[in-house]
């Protein structure tokens, strides 16, 4: 399995080091484990997706930022859950963010998540039967800390008080 979800810059995520990925669980959970699963991130320009998953990278390099050989996953309802990144992922905070995960093959385990109306931000590809294209994007929510001076500064302090 693997999907694609697009975070668009107008989403209103800062700039900055993005450590954690979340997901908020419905109801539908069956406890098991995810074989050899994997979490990509990668800026694009792209305003929605393509059934083609590299064609959205739009010429980026996706960033592998979580890994395990089994993932086991056990998530409680209504409540929120996800993984902390082993790499960090560092956002511009003007460029669209695809959100990638991946697994070959499971045991069994099953967490949905809510999700929320976008037009074009989700592909989802079974077993390389290729993708389907979808109008939502899966309810997530990001652990990142915020950058305090811009790269284009030289110094100067973007932001004193928040």
């Amino acid at each position: 399995m693997r999907s694609q979800d697009l975070v668009l810059a107008t989403d209103a995520i800062p700039e900055g080091t993005i450590k954690k990925w979340e997901w908020f669980a419905s109801d539908t959970i069956t406890a098991g484990a995810y074989n050899n699963f994997k979490i990509k991130l990668c800026h694009t320009s792209r305003a929605t997706l393509d059934k083609n998953f590299a064609t959205n990278y739009d010429s980026n390099t996706p960033v592998q930022v979580y890994t395990k050989v089994s993932q086991s996953v056990n998530p409680t309802p209504y409540t929120w859950f996800g993984f902390a990144f082993g790499t960090n992922f560092e956002y511009d905070g003007t460029k669209n963010l695809i959100f990638e995960v991946e697994w070959n093959g499971d045991s069994g385990g099953k967490a949905t998540t809510y999700w929320s109306p976008g037009t074009g931000r989700c592909i989802v590809g079974l077993n390389g039967a290729g993708a389907n294209l979808y109008n939502y994007v899966h309810y997530m929510r990001i652990t990142l800390e915020p950058s305090a001076v811009s790269p284009t500064s030289v110094g100067r302090v973007k932001a004193l008080y928040r």
